[in-house]
C-alpha cells in the first residue's frame, strides 16, 4: 500500500489489504485528513473497508467500491477494529501456505507450457527462430567468458586445497580423481545454472516484467499471437542449447584449471594427468552432470517467465518479481540437483 497526502484527502493506492491495516494505522497517527480516496486502488479486501468505517471519516469511492462498501456497512455491527501482531509461529505459517499457493500456480503455468508446446509441435512455423537465436547469443555466446574464468578458478582453487593434503600422503595423482569427478558430476552443471539464473532468470524477468506493466503482453493478445510463442518458448529452447554446451565447456574449464594446478603444485605432467583421468572418469561420470543440464536449463527459463507474466502493473513490483526469481530459481536448481543426485546413486550412475 501507497499513500499520499493532497491538503485534507488521503490518497491510498496499490493493494488495500488486511496486511495494510498496521501501515494505515500508522498513517492515521501522524498524519491529518479528514477523506480517504480509495479510487486508485487495485484491490480492496472487506477487513480493510471495515477497518476505514471505524476511522469515521469520509470516504470516496468508485461506483464499484460504493458497492461493497455499503455491503460492508450493512453487516458490519460497530465497534473498533485494531491491528494485532500476531505470534512468529503464525507468520510461519503464512508464509508457508503463500508458498503452497506460489506452487501450485506455478506448476499450473508448466501444466500451460506443456499443453501450448504441444500446439508448436504441430505448427513450427509459431516459432520465432531469429528471437531463439538472439536469445542464445545473449544468453549462451555473451556468458563464455565469465564462465569459463569461474570453472577455470573453481578447478584450480579445488586442486590447490586437495594438493596440500594429498602431498601428506603421497597420494599426489589423486588430485586428478578429486577435480575431474566434483567438476564432471557436480560443479560445472551447478556452475552454469547459478551464473544463468543471475543473468537470465532476472533478465526474462524484467523483459516480461515491463511488458505486463505497460500491457505490451495485452497489445500482443490483441493483435491475435499467442504470448507464449514471442515471450517463452523462445527462451526455453535457447536455454535448452544453450545450458549443455556451456555445462561442457565448464567441464573443460575446471579440469584445465586443475591440470595447471597439479603441474605447479605437484610436479604432475601433462601425459601423467590425462592417462589417470582416463582411469579417474567415465562416460557414465560426464553424463551424470550433462543429463542435469536440460532440467536446469527448463527450470531457469520457465521462472523467469513465469514471475514476469506474474509481476503486478507497478513499477516496484518489478524489482521485487527480478529478486524472487533468482532466488527461486536457484533454490529450484538446488533441489533438482539433490534429486538428481539421489536418482543417480539409486540407479548406479
Amino acid at each position: 500500500m501507497q499513500y499520499k497526502i493532497d491538503g485534507n484527502r488521503l490518497i491510498l493506492y496499490g493493494e488495500l489489504t488486511y496486511k495494510s491495516i498496521e501501515k494505515l494505522s500508522k498513517i492515521v497517527k501522524k498524519e491529518r485528513f479528514k477523506l480517504v480516496d480509495i479510487t486508485k486502488a487495485e484491490t480492496i479486501d472487506t477487513t480493510f473497508m471495515v477497518f476505514l468505517i471505524t476511522l469515521k471519516k469520509e470516504i470516496v469511492a468508485n461506483s464499484e467500491q460504493m458497492k461493497l462498501l455499503d455491503i460492508v456497512k450493512e453487516n458490519f455491527k460497530g465497534g473498533t477494529l485494531e491491528h494485532k501482531k500476531v505470534g512468529f509461529f503464525y507468520e510461519i505459517g503464512l508464509k508457508f501456505i503463500e508458498r503452497i499457493k506460489e506452487l501450485y500456480c506455478f506448476l499450473v503455468f508448466i501444466g500451460e507450457v506443456f499443453i501450448k508446446g504441444v500446439g508448436v509441435v504441430f505448427k513450427p512455423k509459431r516459432l520465432r527462430i531469429k528471437s531463439i537465436a538472439k536469445d542464445i547469443e545473449l544468453m549462451g555466446f555473451n556468458a563464455i567468458p565469465i564462465l569459463a574464468t569461474i570453472s577455470f578458478l573453481i578447478g584450480a582453487v579445488i586442486a590447490y586445497h586437495g594438493s596440500i593434503r594429498l602431498k601428506q600422503f603421497g597420494a599426489n595423482i589423486f588430485v586428478v580423481d578429486l577435480v575431474s569427478i566434483s567438476v564432471l558430476r557436480e560443479l560445472g552443471p551447478l556452475i552454469v545454472a547459478i551464473l544463468l539464473a543471475g543473468r537470465s532468470a532476472s533478465s526474462y524477468t524484467t523483459q516480461i516484467g515491463i511488458m505486463n506493466v505497460t500491457e505490451e503482453i495485452d497489445v500482443i493478445k490483441t493483435m491475435g499471437v499467442e504470448p507464449f510463442d514471442v515471450l517463452v518458448f523462445p527462451k526455453i529452447i535457447s536455454m535448452l542449447v544453450s545450458v549443455p554446451l556451456l555445462t561442457i565447456l565448464a567441464d573443460i574449464s575446471g579440469v584445465f584449471g586443475g591440470l595447471v594446478v597439479a603441474k605447479l603444485s605437484l610436479g604432475i605432467t601433462l601425459r601423467d594427468f590425462i592417462l589417470r583421468l582416463h582411469q579417474a572418469i567415465s562416460i557414465n561420470t560426464f553424463l551424470a552432470g550433462l543429463l542435469k543440464a536440460p532440467a536446469f536449463a527448463f527450470l531457469i527459463a520457465t521462472i523467469g517467465a513465469y514471475k514476469g507474466f506474474r509481476t503486478q502493473k507497478n513499477v516496484e513490483s518489478i524489482g521485487k518479481s527480478v529478486t524472487i526469481s533468482v532466488v527461486d530459481s536457484i533454490f529450484a536448481v538446488i533441489i533438482a540437483d539433490a534429486i538428481f543426485s539421489v536418482l543417480f546413486r539409486w540407479m548406479g550412475i
